[in-house]
């Protein structure tokens, strides 16, 4: 009876442990543009959802995150691994373009809070991009 207690004990500590994780994860959902004063020429508001505008590149740009799918100007993604380390999310998504179907794309961004992130670049930290969450 000992062991049945002992297991019960610890599934119930890996369930508390999930639900920590779940509770803590950082919702990448909703539009990203690089400059917060430019979501209303970034962004259009459709009945079925948020889509960039035509000219979303001349303010600068960005993409919208919706469950495992990511969507920018040029290409649209689905993240197939997300792992979050710290302050950092790491993806691994298949990515599709015009020309290009499928390929795998692996990028990381800082969560700096809950409405600001930053591409990172590790090898190339003056790439580094920062995004922030538009309100729309």
């Amino acid at each position: 009876m000992a062991w049945l207690s002992m297991l019960t004990r610890v599934g119930f500590s890996a369930i508390l442990v999930l639900f920590s994780f779940s509770a803590n994860a950082f919702d990448f959902g909703g539009a990203w543009a690089t400059d917060a004063s430019k979501c209303s020429n970034v962004f259009v508001k459709k009945k079925n959802g948020i889509s960039l505008t035509r000219k979303s590149d001349f303010f600068g740009g960005g993409f919208v995150v919706g469950g495992d799918k990511i969507s920018g100007a040029l290409l649209s993604c689905k993240i197939t691994n997300r792992k979050e380390e710290g302050d950092m999310l790491h993806l691994i998504t298949l990515c599709s373009t015009m020309i290009t179907p499928f390929s795998p794309i692996e990028f990381s961004v800082r969560v700096v809070d809950e409405n600001n992130i930053v591409r990172v670049y590790p090898d190339f930290p003056e790439l580094n991009v920062s995004y922030a969450r538009c309100k729309l």
